[in-house]
């Protein structure tokens, strides 16, 4: 159940109304409202992939963008509260999910589940993600892996250089493009960018044991250790080779640098190689792809999970839950998206080489995922990662070791 008081009395105004909220929400047959967050180009094209494969079942779907994930999120807690709840809400944040399913918000899927044999063909981290306390209370649509590193390969070849496979490498190849009048690394200085780089420059200083010590088991003495001070000198490092536009720039935006020959690299999840693919961009041709720097092997993933409020209507949801947990469409969605689908038997086409480096993880050292932030922390302790990581980037008289101590007081007090 619920361990967090604060936590519980975020969503009061949520859950005193449940009750209001399940006498309402009806929709005609099959029809399902979705709130979700996929807006950019290639992330609008791969929701229509869902959309279709539902309507071509007989659904209806109503469409309800929202742009950015927390404004997502607070409006679909906003309608639940309300008493006219979505059918379905795109999401990430497994704890969050787990504190709305503590309090009977959410429909579980365990029919659906146990038919579908999800627990067979889903990767183990994943499965355990989205079960509480013995029920399935979400459906995942793919992996992503949130570390990885996308470069111009132009900009490479007309320099002579190679992708840097350490972040010492990072640093020479960085100089040697910064010599040439480019940016090295585009980066938009926001909490999602922050949180996706550093925990990239986490994991490739310390390696995976030392990430899963602070990320998994919120071990306050590793999040202020020597290899986390490390990572703060290389976060502190890498302000030095980023454009005067960083500031608040977002994340397809920064991608464009890339595209354009202005900057050599971005580290960001592997989303924004459909950028790339809708821009008219071939992997492996104009542009490349690997793991961040140090991260061989462990990619730090992030799942788009579609969970479902509850109510007295069941057709729409259950039909979209078939529809989204489709083999064939988790393939269409992901191919369009960038990422891998979910279920580990999906057919998948020829992969591109940006795709095949998750897939190999996936198929043969499962064990190697890593959880990203919103498997694992709280959005409070999330956010406040983030303003911190935010306020080390800006503020240069802020000490690696200083941080890491500060960074240690916040691992500290997660939940």
């Amino acid at each position: 159940m619920c361990g967090n008081p604060y936590r519980r009395g975020l969503f009061a105004g949520v859950f005193l109304l449940v009750g209001q909220t399940l006498g309402v929400g009806y929709a005609s047959a099959q029809e399902a409202d979705v709130i979700h967050f996929w807006t950019s180009g290639a992330e609008a094209k791969a929701a229509h992939a869902i959309a279709d494969a539902f309507e071509k079942r007989g659904g209806k779907w109503i469409d309800s963008a929202v742009v950015g994930g927390p404004a997502a999120r607070a409006a679909a807690l906003n309608r639940i509260a309300g008493g006219n709840p979505p059918t379905a809400m795109q999401w990430t944040s497994v704890l969050t999910l787990r504190d709305l399913a503590s309090q009977g918000v959410l429909a579980d899927l365990d029919k659906a589940a146990t038919d579908g044999k999800w627990k067979d063909v889903l990767p183990p981290l994943l499965y355990d993600r989205i079960s509480f306390e013995g029920h399935v209370i979400a459906a995942p649509l793919n992996i992503q892996a949130s570390n990885m590193m996308f470069y111009n390969k132009k900009i490479f070849s007309d320099l002579g250089l190679q992708p840097p496979k350490t972040w010492d490498e990072f640093f020479a190849v960085a100089d040697k493009i910064k010599a040439a009048g480019l940016t090295p690394l585009a980066f938009g200085v926001q909490r999602p960018q922050m949180h996706y780089l550093f925990q990239s420059v986490v994991l490739g200083t310390g390696g995976a044991g030392h990430y899963a010590k602070i990320w998994t088991k919120h071990d306050p003495k590793a999040a202020g250790d020597d290899a986390t001070v490390k990572a703060f000198e290389t976060l502190r490092k890498l302000t030095e080779y980023v454009d005067a536009g960083s500031p608040n720039r977002t994340w397809n935006d920064t991608n464009y640098l890339v595209q354009q020959n202005k900057a050599a690299m971005q580290i960001i999840g592997d989303w924004a190689k459909a950028e790339f693919v809708t821009a008219g961009m071939t992997p492996g041709k104009e542009f490349g792809c690997q793991l961040a720097p140090g991260n061989d092997g462990h990619p730090i993933i992030i799942t788009d999970l579609m969970a479902f409020p509850m109510t007295k209507d069941t057709k729409g949801r259950d039909l979209l839950v078939q529809t989204v947990m489709d083999p064939t469409v988790q393939v269409a969605f992901n191919s369009t998206k960038g990422s891998i689908p979910a279920r580990v038997d999906a057919p998948l086409p020829k992969l591109d080489a940006c795709s095949q480096i998750e897939q190999d993880i996936v198929s043969h050292t499962p064990q190697n995922l890593l959880p990203g932030y919103s498997s694992v922390f709280t959005g409070d302790t999330e956010g406040a990662i983030g303003d911190f990581l935010l306020r080390f980037w800006t503020d240069s008289s802020i000490t690696p070791k200083a941080a890491a101590a500060e960074f240690a007081g916040i691992i500290g007090s997660a939940d």
